[in-house]
């Protein structure tokens, strides 16, 4: 849970076993989270409306470090390592038996261990990465599929399963990190989609590859293709995928996967797509400013317009109509 220890927080003794529910709920397990928590030199946690905490952690040691985490909690934790050198080793007792992990740079877990002690040891150099963390009722009320796939695990009151993480896990990993500095309006449905697609797809692949569908049905497809049009309806709003999924009756994952399979690409790929494409047009036929443009789109930062545009078309906005006008 608490990926990287608070060596340098004020009055933390490396012999303390950090409590998993103090981390996110403080002293009252009642009171609500503020909307950014610092819990130490190393760690912050951002609390969203529904019910999901975004954990970021990050830091850089010159020696091996150890400390415990008890996990006094009841979520589910679905994490990536992003960054750096450093690898984590965790001893976890639960009660019965004990067992050893570790995980590093690119590596992906989902865990479900209440009541479990934990000892962890990082090892020396740097790291990073990011945890969603949700209770089991409220993944239940967002996707009852993904939940019913996981419900067998939990069941144990155990669960544990690292993978090496794909590039659009990671790519997920690592905007949900960049997103966590940016106040910007919109900034926290993007965290909220996010956090769900980063969710669905390590579920996916942890879990799901003999049960992912080669084939979709007609009534699928055309379901699909009408979520399709409303997302392309205002580019302007990034996707929220929860409300997408529920429009198309399906749970997010299976969302996800039956956009790749229809349209060769994830729901949020394609959004950017089309709305990268349609700067290009509004460009090209009119004389508006380029942060006009960019406002219209959903951008307050024309940085941010800027750097998306050329990612996908290799050349800056003002680029491209200094090219058009001189061809003219």
């Amino acid at each position: 849970m608490v990926k990287t220890p608070p060596e340098t927080a004020r009055g933390y003794d490396p012999g303390d076993t950090i409590s998993a529910q103090s981390v996110y709920t403080g002293s009252d397990a009642t009171e609500a989270l503020p909307a950014v928590v610092t819990i130490n030199a190393h760690t912050q946690l951002i609390a969203l409306n529904i019910g999901i905490r975004i954990l970021y952690w990050q830091s850089a040691t010159e020696k091996d470090f150890r400390y415990s985490v008890r996990h006094d909690d009841d979520l589910i934790y679905f994490g990536a390592y992003t960054d750096g050198s450093a690898r984590l080793k965790a001893r976890c007792h639960d009660g019965l038996a004990s067992y050893d992990t570790q995980g590093g740079c690119d590596d992906a877990y989902v865990a479900y261990r209440p009541g479990c002690l934990i000892d962890f040891t990082k090892t020396a150099g740097a790291g990073s990465g990011v945890t969603v963390a949700i209770s089991p009722s409220m993944l239940a009320e967002l996707s009852a599929e993904d939940a019913t796939v996981l419900d067998r695990r939990l069941r144990s009151g155990h669960c544990f399963n690292q993978i090496r993480g794909s590039r659009d896990l990671l790519g997920l990993a690592g905007s949900l990190r960049a997103a966590r500095t940016r106040t910007t309006p919109g900034t926290q449905l993007q965290m909220l989609g996010g956090s769900l697609s980063f969710m669905g797809l390590l579920v996916e692949q942890i879990f799901g590859p003999d049960e992912t569908p080669t084939r979709l049905s007609r009534a699928e497809s055309r379901r699909l293709q009408n979520v399709r049009d409303c997302l392309f309806a205002d580019l302007a709003a990034p996707p929220r995928l929860d409300l997408l999924a529920r429009q198309a009756g399906m749970s997010v994952s299976r969302l996800q996967r039956g956009f790749r399979l229809l349209f060769g690409s994830s729901v949020y790929a394609l959004f950017q797509k089309e709305r990268m494409d349609e700067a290009r047009r509004l460009l090209l036929a009119y004389d508006q400013s380029i942060l006009s443009i960019a406002n219209a789109l959903g951008y307050t930062n024309p940085g941010h317009f800027s750097a998306a545009f050329r990612k996908q078309f290799g050349i800056n906005p003002s680029e491209l109509r200094r090219t058009a006008r001189f061809r003219r």
